[in-house]
């Protein structure tokens, strides 16, 4: 039986698909690997040099009800709101087809 280019080519390049088989099949522990070394050097990094707050003013701050604070209310206060105790009753038509099946 005669062998044609194809196969020839298939086998010859077998090991090459192994490698990256094998690499990508690492790839996740190798990931983890470089992360865990950022992490360690990042924690090195910052217990050496002096880190500052963020916030420099934070003991200023002193919090009291008569004065308005950080966090703002951003609804309409209620005046959207029906007043006489009606509500407003809609009637919305729905699709009227569809099955339902229980297994």
């Amino acid at each position: 039986m005669a062998f044609g280019a194809i196969e020839f080519t298939t086998i010859s390049r077998a090991q090459d698909y192994s490698t990256i088989k094998h690499n990508e099949d690492n790839k996740g522990m190798i990931d983890q690997g470089h992360i865990v070394d950022h992490v360690q050097k990042t924690t090195e990094q910052r217990t050496k040099e002096v880190q500052g707050s963020d916030d420099t003013r934070w003991q200023e701050r002193k919090p009291d009800a008569r004065e308005k604070g950080s966090n703002e209310y951003s609804g309409d206060g209620g005046r959207r709101r029906n007043k006489d105790g009606k509500s407003k009753e809609r009637m919305v038509v729905k699709n009227t087809g569809g099955f339902d099946m229980k297994i």
